[in-house]
């Protein structure tokens, strides 16, 4: 289903100026960016059939790219509605490396490393099945080791095989089980 389009003005190799479609598309499984180089049949809160696109990395997300080559079939079947298909999907890391990166996920575990000076904002978090990096944003620097956190965000691909998870929305969850072990502790 098509969750979000709009027309885009971009800049070919060759220096011409080109409108594309840019947006989200989304089925049970995952949302994913999409780009439609031609004036394709993208129409918000449509079920469509791609046939013939191609998935490519682009500023560390996989994004579906729709060309001239692509069929696009609107459908009526079947389907998960709007509004559900809008919400993020609760992914492992595990599966989000395996997929090279993920769009508007949600990931729950615990940081296991606090930042760096040199970067602040970056801790790692762990969710059992792997780990990423993760950007909590210029305003979020209380997130210490061992603290259980929900996040909302897109995890995108860096260099050397590296992830972040870059945190539109943090929820510390667990708060009084941190307190409790720590004075248990202590």
């Amino acid at each position: 289903m098509v969750l979000e389009v709009s027309p885009k003005t971009m800049r070919t190799k060759e220096g011409q100026q080109k409108v594309v479609l840019t947006g989200v598309i989304a089925d049970h499984t995952a949302k994913v960016p999409f780009v439609a180089w031609s004036q394709a049949q993208m129409v918000k809160n449509t079920v469509v059939r791609v046939e013939n696109a191609y998935v490519k990395v682009w500023k560390g997300l996989p994004t579906l790219y729709i060309g001239k080559k692509t069929q696009l079939q609107e459908q009526t079947l079947d389907f998960p509605g709007y509004a559900e298909l809008r919400k993020p999907k609760k992914r492992t890391i595990k599966d989000i490396v395996g997929c090279c990166g993920a769009f508007d996920v949600i990931v729950e575990g615990d940081i296991v490393s606090s930042p760096a000076e040199e970067h602040k904002n970056r801790s790692v978090l762990d969710d059992g099945t792997g780990a990423v990096y993760l950007d909590s944003g210029a305003n979020r620097t209380d997130i210490a080791f061992g603290t259980p956190i929900k996040i909302r965000g897109n995890v995108v691909a860096e260099s050397k095989g590296e992830y972040v998870l870059i945190a539109e929305k943090v929820k510390v969850t667990g708060g009084e089980f941190v307190i409790r072990e720590l004075k248990n502790f202590l």
